[in-house]
């Protein structure tokens, strides 16, 4: 029996970290919280890891981590769906006038 874990395969269609999502959804502050955390929930289904949060963060994301030290695959797809970077994101989800640096 193949050992697996619990996430997500893709990011979801409400994804906060998609290139899609709301512009100005959850604020650059609510985001930057989000993005500093080491793991993130589905939001949708929290019983998994969210798809989203395992791409953008990468090794940043410490489900990723385990699971690669574990040697338990992750496949995702939907990548081209997430922000390539941490800081394009935040700037998406700024929902005030002033410019995050």
């Amino acid at each position: 029996m193949k050992a697996s874990l619990p996430y997500c395969k893709a990011p979801c269609a409400e994804c906060p970290f998609r290139k899609d999502s709301l512009k100005g959804w959850l604020g650059a502050e609510r985001m930057s919280e989000i993005l500093e955390a080491k793991t993130f929930v589905c939001h949708k289904n929290t019983s998994k890891q969210c798809a989203g949060h395992m791409i953008i963060k990468d090794m940043g994301n410490d489900f990723v981590k385990l699971a690669s030290r574990l040697s338990i695959p992750t496949p995702l797809s939907g990548r081209e769906l997430i922000f390539e970077d941490e800081s394009a994101c935040i700037s998406h989800h700024n929902n005030k006038s002033e410019k995050v640096v």
